[in-house]
């Protein structure tokens, strides 16, 4: 859209940061609006932007990341027309993040995986992969480490399967999150995504709880720090 081309290092920066943003986050009808009216003096552009986070609000969607998005693009000077097809698709974002995370999700849970979601090759089908992993607790997190992975290079598929494979060995949130740095950490530093991702899974995975038996071969080699049989 209208956002400037940015380093993987930068985007993977950007989804992590983007899940300890939005939790607990929350912004009044007022603050939202104020928001709004000060990102153009284009009343028309104000206007559109208003119903979108209005009609967000009223399908019970948190309207910040739309609101972000709308202010990174008066930031960089976009279009008004291409700020409100940005401030749309994040509207769109949202209500599948929700729909995949059914049935209670939170709202960093929603922002979370709207966020995910903005990144080439990460699907429904991974926040729904989370979700059944942890049916009744907050995911903003796993969700987060899964998109930073993505965006530091780690397929998508490999990524979902290794976030979840973890989360039902009991890895932490901590853990979780101190993967998705190090590995990004790593790829800044020259090292390649597949690579770093197995010298850091070899380092977790003996503090955490045997993998279950009949474990997927795919997922057991990733977590081991090898490839593909």
């Amino acid at each position: 859209m209208f956002e400037p081309r940015i380093s993987r290092r930068v985007r993977a920066n950007l989804a992590l940061l983007a899940v300890f943003a939005t939790l607990g986050a929350s912004a009044s009808r007022a603050g939202a609006q104020d928001s709004i009216a000060s990102l153009s003096g284009d009343r028309e552009t104000a206007a559109q932007l208003a119903r979108i986070v209005n009609a967000a609000r009223e399908r019970g969607l948190p309207v910040e990341p739309i609101i972000a998005k709308a202010q990174r693009g008066a930031l960089v000077h976009a279009a008004p027309a291409k700020i409100v097809a940005a401030a749309q698709a994040v509207a769109r974002r949202l209500s599948d993040a929700r729909d995949a995370l059914a049935p209670r999700p939170t709202p960093g849970d929603i922002a979370a995986g709207e966020d995910a979601l903005s990144i080439t090759g990460v699907s429904t089908d991974a926040l729904r992969a989370v979700r059944a992993v942890s049916p009744t607790r907050p995911v903003a997190v796993p969700i987060g480490v899964l998109a930073q992975l993505v965006a530091s290079g780690v397929p998508a598929p490999k990524a979902t399967a290794i976030v979840t494979e973890l989360m039902k060995r009991g890895a932490t949130n901590v853990q979780l999150v101190a993967l998705g740095t190090d590995v990004n950490a790593d790829v800044v530093a020259g090292t390649r995504a597949d690579a770093a991702l197995g010298v850091r899974l070899n380092g977790l995975t003996p503090l955490l709880a045997p993998a279950a038996a009949g474990q997927n071969a795919v997922t057991a080699a990733s977590l081991a720090g090898g490839k593909k049989p």
